[in-house]
């Protein structure tokens, strides 16, 4: 029950804030930014080539989200701002790689530093994101994005349904069939 109470007061204050930010508060959107900039950058640097391009872009998307807050005015309680940050950060993304005629990479999971320090952990670690790479490479775009979303980000079905513009019901269902396609795939490789 007190769980329950310091959990709704957080989206109570969470909310307090967003609602300040959208105001124009500077101090406001300087919380959410501290709250949600790591995680953005860890979406983006998934799928970029490099760790400044991936901070260039955090950049960027902070400063259009800090430019559309005036025009959310009216929506009050029903935003989800943690969506609607990831939606930018996906459409960034999106008119970034067709800028620059990339194709969306996933090879970044290998190149993650690894924070153990033991040297056949390292090893272990980074044999199984090599792995993993090469099983998520060979999903569908859709498919690579909802991993992403769920998994890389933490979205839930919904706030990755927005994000994408399918219903929740698709994005339960894609997930499904991408997490049971890779566990083929890595099943091959083990035996």
């Amino acid at each position: 029950m007190k769980q329950r109470m310091q959990d709704k007061q957080l989206v109570n204050d969470e909310t307090q804030i967003i609602q300040r930010a959208i105001s124009g508060e500077k101090q406001a959107f300087g919380l959410l930014y501290e709250k949600y900039s790591n995680a953005i950058l860890r979406y983006l640097f998934f799928r970029l080539a490099s760790h400044e391009e991936a901070e260039d872009m955090t950049e960027s998307v902070f400063i259009k989200a800090w430019e559309a807050l005036p025009s959310l005015k009216h929506l009050k309680k029903d935003l989800n701002f943690r969506a609607w940050l990831y939606r930018i950060a996906h459409n960034s993304l999106v008119d970034f790689l067709r800028a620059h005629k990339e194709e969306l990479s996933i090879d970044a999971i290998g190149e993650l530093p690894s924070r153990t320090l033991i040297p056949e952990k390292a090893t272990e670690q980074i044999e199984s994101k090599a792995e993993l790479t090469s099983a998520i490479r060979q999903l569908d775009e859709i498919s690579i994005q909802v991993i992403m979303n769920r998994f890389i980000a933490g979205l839930d079905h919904r706030e990755t349904a927005q994000i994408l513009g399918l219903g929740e019901g698709n994005i339960r269902v894609i997930q499904f069939r991408a997490l049971k396609k890779l566990k083929e795939i890595l099943g091959d490789t083990h035996e």
